[in-house]
């Protein structure tokens, strides 16, 4: 049997879908998460587009269907044979102008091998959202470009909540026993050479990644460690920050 293809969908057919509530419907946005959390259409799942989730999906180290679920906020339904896909990325026009090698591309090839309807989106989410504003949400923040001081926040609010299992603090957040106990964060990847391990943190539940906030430094040798920590976290239904 060979395999069904991405077709391109428009924006008018993702709303009837959307709005008919008859069809099975599982929307998934491929931008970075920065983009997503600005603004997304309604409902829409966001897969991360780092080039590590690149690698582990081409190397079969993570499932999609495991992709799609650690990726919700919450248990999503998935139904390979009856469910339409929807992907979109910020702009691509079509399927065959994508390069085999970016991150859409790969990811669109993982859901077509699991499911029957998968469907790029035209346009993606700047000609959606041009044309449909209200079926879109988010909060359209001012996001900064660099953060060159190490282990500051930007804003005094606690961290922010990546996945259901993983957030992004800075060191005030980390020794804050109250506020980690609230989130139910129980282990903590530090990326620095100074800041402290907290004292209600046990040692096997902290992971220091030795480097300095400086473009110039090398993150690549530590980034396996650094996920295979967060999953040992994650397999123990435990958060990280």
């Amino acid at each position: 049997d060979q395999m069904p293809r991405t077709q391109l969908m428009a924006a008018e057919k993702l709303v009837a879908l959307l709005e008919g509530a008859t069809e099975k419907v599982l929307l998934i946005d491929s931008r970075p998460f920065v983009e997503y959390n600005a603004a997304h259409v309604l409902d829409a799942i966001n897969i991360n587009c780092s080039k590590l989730m690149k690698r582990r999906l081409q190397q079969d180290k993570v499932l999609i269907t495991e992709l799609i679920q650690h990726s919700a906020k919450q248990k999503v339904e998935i139904d390979c044979e009856q469910q339409h896909v929807v992907v979109y990325d910020q702009s691509s026009q079509d399927v065959s102008s994508l390069s085999s090698e970016c991150f859409l591309a790969v990811l669109l090839g993982k859901l077509e091998k699991k499911f029957c309807s998968v469907h790029l989106l035209s346009g993606g989410f700047a000609e959606f959202s041009g044309c449909f504003p209200g079926l879109c949400e988010g909060k359209a923040a001012v996001v900064p470009t660099c953060i060159s001081q190490p282990c500051l926040p930007v804003s005094n609010i606690g961290p922010t909540r990546i996945l259901p299992h993983l957030y992004l603090g800075c060191q005030r957040d980390v020794l804050n026993k109250e506020l980690i106990q609230q989130n139910d964060i129980t282990y903590v990847l530090n990326a620095s050479n100074t800041c402290p391990k907290p004292d209600f943190i046990p040692e096997s539940h902290f992971l220091r990644v030795p480097v300095n906030d400086s473009f110039c430094e090398k993150i690549l040798p530590w980034l396996d460690k650094s996920v295979d920590f967060i999953e040992k976290a994650k397999a123990s239904n435990g958060r990280v920050l």
